[in-house]
């Protein structure tokens, strides 16, 4: 089921919807545990000038494309529908952030848009995010600029945003919030 998020003058900028239940969430992070990229610089990539706190790795996408399609497939199609980005979606090429979160941990406002320094240039244009959770926690609310209050992003959920939207999560205040995300990039804003 396709939930928007609407704001003033009824443009969209983000989506949640259903994809996954508890046991494929289980066997997603299951798969993700074996496939783990070590880290070498978990500042690399991330928002300046922001607070970040978690554990953050990279998990190569290829070996989980099987279990994660749906939702891969689901972003797609949302983005064919209701954003029309010029995509690239090279997931067998690239890299999933896979960020854990526990107790106090939290990333403060921040935009994911990045320009690519690549010739041809490229940007970032969607943020791609798949609830992972196996346990309830509280807090680690999903925030944007562009929200009149946080709308629900649970275990199983995706949830897709504009990357040049400011965003945040708050603070976990119990248990834990597992998320995989991915960032969807094409050519250069014109």
């Amino acid at each position: 089921m396709l939930i928007p998020t609407k704001i003033e003058n009824n443009e969209r900028f983000s989506y949640t919807f259903e994809c996954f239940d508890q046991e494929q969430v289980k066997k997603i992070n299951k798969e993700i545990k074996k496939t783990v990229l070590p880290q070498i610089d978990p500042s690399a990539g991330a928002a300046v000038d922001t607070t970040k706190k978690g554990d953050f790795t990279n998990v190569p996408c290829l070996p989980l494309m099987e279990l994660i399609y749906p939702w891969v497939y689901k972003c797609q199609e949302i983005n064919q529908q209701h954003f029309a980005y010029d995509i690239y979606w090279r997931l067998h090429l690239d890299v999933l952030n896979y960020n854990v979160y526990g107790i106090n941990d939290e990333y403060d406002l921040h935009i994911d848009a990045i320009n690519d320094k690549t010739d041809p240039p490229t940007d970032m244009k969607l943020t791609c995010i798949l609830n992972l959770s196996e346990e309830p926690y509280e807090g680690g609310e999903f925030e944007a600029i562009v929200y009149n209050s946080p709308h629900k992003f649970t275990s199983g959920m995706g949830l897709i945003i504009n990357s040049l939207i400011s965003h945040k999560v708050t603070p976990i205040t119990k248990g834990e919030r597992i998320t995989l995300t991915y960032f969807a990039i094409g050519p250069a804003w014109r």
